[in-house]
């Protein structure tokens, strides 16, 4: 069963790498971040695009949180039991809408402190963009720790499906 596409699984891991590259490796403000900021920027403005016209599991209508969708996927969990067809969870959902929120921040302010002349290197903006991405770095922590507490609570597939698309599901290993 193709959970996620080519393109959401590309966005993904190029995201990923993006995030690793700015915020453990290359020196802040230095070209090579700027460059890797602006492709993180691109990619989410892409997504953006993608979740209004890509396939169903990409769009943000069939994901958007709510209380009601919430308390289902919690009494999921509670059974045992997630809907393998899914995509984004509920809580899933509302992580990616921060994420994405985020990565804007982190593009927006980056330019105004390093392309603007009139705020180059304002302390505010440097302030709001240095705890903006602290603030990532620990959303990616909590999704890493929420996929696999999933996964296992929920007998859910979910890492395979970002790496080929595919998840099997429990009917589909049975006739295996």
């Amino acid at each position: 069963m193709i959970i996620w596409d080519r393109f959401i699984r590309t966005f993904h891991w190029l995201l990923v790498l993006c995030f690793c590259l700015n915020y453990f490796w290359l020196e802040p403000g230095g070209s090579f971040h700027q460059a890797v900021g602006y492709t993180a920027a691109t990619l989410v403005i892409i997504r953006i695009i993608w979740g209004f016209t890509g396939p169903p599991n990409a769009r943000f209508h069939n994901f958007l949180p709510s209380v009601v969708g919430i308390k289902e996927h919690v009494a999921e969990l509670r059974h045992r039991k997630v809907n393998q067809g899914q995509g984004h969870n509920p809580l899933g959902g509302l992580m990616v809408f921060f994420l994405l929120a985020l990565f804007l921040l982190q593009a927006i302010t980056g330019f105004l402190r390093e392309e603007i002349n009139a705020l180059y290197g304002d302390s505010f903006l440097t302030s709001v963009h240095f705890v903006s991405a602290n603030i990532i770095f620990a959303l990616v922590i909590i999704h890493i720790i929420a996929v696999v507490v999933t996964a296992y609570i929920g007998k859910i597939e979910l890492i395979r499906p970002m790496i080929s698309g595919k998840r099997r599901t429990k009917h589909h290993d049975r006739a295996k």
